[in-house]
C-alpha cells in the first residue's frame, strides 16, 4: 500500500484500474499549500517508479487536467479540474474573492457582470450576475464560449507570452459569428496589441448581433492575470459613448480592486509592459 497524500495508507481495491488510482493520487496531491508540483516531488511522496509517474502525469497533461509550466516544469491544476463539478468552481479562491466586487459592479452599471478564465481558446464562465437578458446566445456558469470574439478572451489572450499565444492561434479557427468577428490571424494579433496598451478589451457585436462589452484582467499576486471580468448588455443599452464614458472606467476599476485583494499590487500600466 502506498501512503495517501494525508500521511495514511490507502488499501488497494479489489476491483481497480491502477493508472487511474495513480491518476487521482496525483491530483490529490496539489492543494493552496502546493499549488504546483515537479515530477521528483510526486514521485517522492508517492512512492511511484518515475517513468510510472511521467506517463501518468503526461496523460492528464494532455486531457486538460495538468497544466506544465515549460520553464519550471512544474504542475499545476488544469481547467479540467473545474469542469469536474460546480463544487470545484464554488471553491475557485477567485471566483469567492470576486464575488462581491462583481455584485456590486453589476448593481451599479445596471448590466450583466461576468467571470471568465481561459480554456485553450475559449472562455469558461465561472461566475455571473444578468441584470439584463443577453443577446443572442444564453451562457450560464460552466459554459463557454470562443475567446477570440469576446472581450473576456481576448483580455485573458492578451496577457499570454508570445510563444504560448502563436501556439493556440496556430491551429485555431477563428470562426465568424457575425460580420464583425475578426477571423484573421493578423487582425487578431493586432487587436491584443492593442488591448495591451489600453489595459481591457472590447468585443463589439462580434459574437452576437446587439450584444456589446468590455472585459479587464484579474491578476494574482505575481502580476499574471488569472481570469478577467466583463459588463455585457444590448447596443441599446450600452452605447459606444456609454462604453468609454462609464462602464470602461467601472470594469477597470473593479479589476485592480479584486486584483489588489487576490495580492496584485501592480495594477496599473501593466498590460503595456
Amino acid at each position: 500500500m502506498k501512503p495517501s497524500p494525508s500521511g495514511t495508507r490507502t488499501a488497494k481495491p479489489r476491483y481497480g484500474i491502477e493508472a487511474l488510482t495513480r491518476g487521482l493520487e496525483i491530483l490529490a496531491l496539489f492543494s493552496s499549500e502546493s499549488p504546483s508540483l515537479s515530477l521528483t516531488e510526486i514521485v517522492a511522496t508517492l512512492e511511484l517508479n518515475k517513468s510510472t509517474a511521467f506517463r501518468v502525469l503526461s496523460t492528464l497533461e494532455v486531457s486538460g487536467y495538468l497544466e506544465r509550466d515549460p520553464a519550471t516544469r512544474r504542475y499545476r491544476p488544469g481547467l479540467k479540474v473545474l469542469q469536474l463539478g460546480f463544487t470545484a468552481l464554488n471553491g475557485l479562491e477567485v471566483g469567492q474573492v470576486a464575488r462581491p466586487y462583481l455584485e456590486r459592479l453589476a448593481q451599479r452599471v445596471d448590466e450583466t457582470a461576468s467571470l471568465g478564465v481561459l480554456d485553450g481558446m475559449r472562455v469558461m464562465y465561472v461566475d455571473r450576475i444578468r441584470n439584463r437578458a443577453i443577446v443572442g446566445v444564453v451562457i450560464g456558469i460552466g459554459s463557454h464560449v470562443p475567446a477570440h470574439c469576446t472581450s473576456l478572451g481576448k483580455v485573458l489572450l492578451a496577457d499570454l507570452p508570445p510563444d504560448d499565444l502563436n501556439r493556440r492561434l496556430a491551429d485555431a479557427d477563428l470562426a465568424a459569428f457575425t460580420s464583425h468577428t475578426i477571423t484573421d490571424h493578423r487582425a487578431l494579433l493586432s487587436e491584443l496589441t492593442l488591448v495591451r496598451q489600453r489595459g481591457y478589451a472590447t468585443s463589439d457585436e462580434e459574437l452576437a448581433v446587439g450584444l456589446r462589452a468590455v472585459a479587464a484582467p484579474i491578476r494574482n499576486a505575481t502580476q499574471k492575470a488569472v481570469a478577467a471580468i466583463n459588463v455585457s448588455g444590448p447596443v441599446t443599452s450600452i452605447s459606444c459613448e456609454r462604453l468609454k464614458a462609464e462602464i470602461v472606467p467601472a470594469v477597470v476599476k473593479t479589476a485592480a480592486q479584486i486584483s489588489l485583494a487576490l495580492g496584485c499590487s501592480e495594477t496599473e500600466d501593466h498590460m503595456s509592459r
